[in-house]
């Protein structure tokens, strides 16, 4: 096999769906000699956020002198972002390398009554602990993929556990509040771990709360009671100038240049937790240490500028919260740009309520797909677009024009083909497979 067949496979193993259990995980570790047992795990939950602050914490780690890994979902343009190793993703030979190590035993797990076959997540997690122990890491940090429970990446017990924060998603799966998708999160933290959340919803704070209180010689470090943003400069396009108080130290005129209001934040978590887990192996973290992390991390499809002239913008706003962030910050940046949207959403979204958030900052709106068997088709989306539209009226902004067009690629052919040279162009919504547009 090589790395495009396994791209294939990968892409077909799609079908098996959403399985939240960890059965099958277990087996496959098992069959592996454990490897999530061989090396430290910090585990990142939350709604939005998980891959920003994923990618600072380990960049800041191994710029701390830790081996470091980490493993996120989904990606952008390739299998390989997936998975990252001091200081760079992985490369498809050894992607490949490690899939052909351990095919064997998910044949041995498929072959078993298990609920059916590993899903693509499964077998990706499984490949991210083997990869992990192969490798000899100190630390990988994984990025929970849905919820925190049933999740594949909960098979290892983490050290340290942080938590972004909670909105709904997932509710078919995870639950219809914030409390139960919360309770679902907080599964992660595991006897004896840290657990650091930047959440300020009461309701969060509580399941929280009550989950280290049930868990043996757990402990919880909140935003704003433990460690804090306590200066913060923005500089446009330029992104941050913060001073950041830690749980074990002050970090001033953090140079910060990552776009989005959001950031901030994620990298105070991401801080903090260094913080934490560095001075468990006796180590300071370093100001200097962060300096070097931030010029070096790059984070694909978060507010990220891809060309200029007209300027593209992608940014993977998959569900209400992120919409929203997204929104204000287009309007923040470019308040009097023209703005030409292209936006596909995933059908188990709340796409109703992202609709009428995206169609307030359009000037023009191009519905399409990503390619993802969760996609909404665009038919449907156009037709909700439309009626949401039609609601909206006179009483908001509405865009001068709508076009459905059938895939990111075209679409974005098309918006370059009409926009001139100061225009916006923003990819956003539930955005993968962007292979073509990078």
């Amino acid at each position: 096999m090589d790395f495009k067949s396994l791209t294939e496979y990968l892409d077909e193993c799609l079908i098996f769906g959403i399985k939240p259990s960890l059965i099958r995980i277990d087996k496959i570790l098992q069959l592996l000699g454990d490897p999530h047992k061989k090396l430290d795990f910090i585990h990142i939950v939350g709604s939005n956020g998980k891959t920003s602050t994923t990618k600072l914490l380990s960049s800041i780690l191994y710029e701390s002198g830790v081996l470091t890994g980490y493993h996120i979902s989904p990606h952008i343009t390739s299998y390989t972002e997936r998975i990252w190793l001091n200081g760079r993703d992985i490369s498809s030979d050894d992607f490949l390398a490690s899939y052909e190590r351990i095919k064997g035993s998910i044949e041995e797990v498929n072959s078993l009554d298990m609920g059916g076959p590993m899903t693509q997540f499964e077998i990706i997690a499984a490949m991210a602990f083997e990869i992990a122990s192969f490798n000899k890491l100190d630390v990988m940090v994984l990025e929970a993929g849905m919820g925190g429970r049933w999740d594949a990446t909960n098979a290892a017990d983490s050290m340290i556990a942080g938590l972004t924060g909670v909105s709904l998603e997932h509710t078919d799966i995870l639950g219809d509040t914030i409390e139960k998708i919360a309770m679902e999160k907080v599964q992660v933290i595991k006897e004896g771990a840290k657990a650091v959340t930047t959440s300020r919803d009461p309701e969060v704070l509580k399941v929280l709360r009550s989950r280290i209180s049930d868990v043996k010689d757990t402990s919880l470090y909140s935003y704003g009671k433990d460690f804090l943003i306590t200066e913060k400069e923005d500089l446009g396009l330029e992104g941050f100038k913060l001073d950041i108080k830690g749980v074990l130290g002050d970090y001033s005129d953090i140079n910060l240049p990552l776009l989005g209001d959001y950031q901030p934040l994620n990298l105070a978590l991401a801080i903090t937790i260094s913080e934490l887990y560095l001075s468990g192996r006796g180590i300071s973290l370093k100001k200097e240490n962060i300096d070097s992390a931030l010029e070096k991390v790059t984070i694909k499809g978060r507010f990220e500028i891809l060309k200029e002239g007209p300027r593209v913008i992608a940014d993977a706003s998959h569900n209400l919260e992120g919409i929203e962030h997204f929104s204000q910050n287009i309007q923040r940046y470019f308040k009097d740009r023209k703005k030409i949207i292209i936006f596909s959403v995933l059908s188990d979204k709340d796409y109703l309520r992202m609709i009428g958030k995206v169609i307030g900052i359009s000037d023009v709106l191009i519905l399409t797909s990503s390619g993802d068997q969760r996609s909404l088709d665009i038919d449907s989306l156009e037709e909700t677009t439309l009626k949401v539209i039609a609601k909206t009226g006179k009483e908001g902004k509405i865009p001068e024009k709508v076009f459905k067009i059938d895939n990111i690629d075209n679409s974005l052919n098309f918006a370059l083909n009409m926009a001139d040279i100061n225009d916006i162009i923003c990819i956003t919504g539930s955005i993968t497979n962007l292979e073509h547009v990078y």
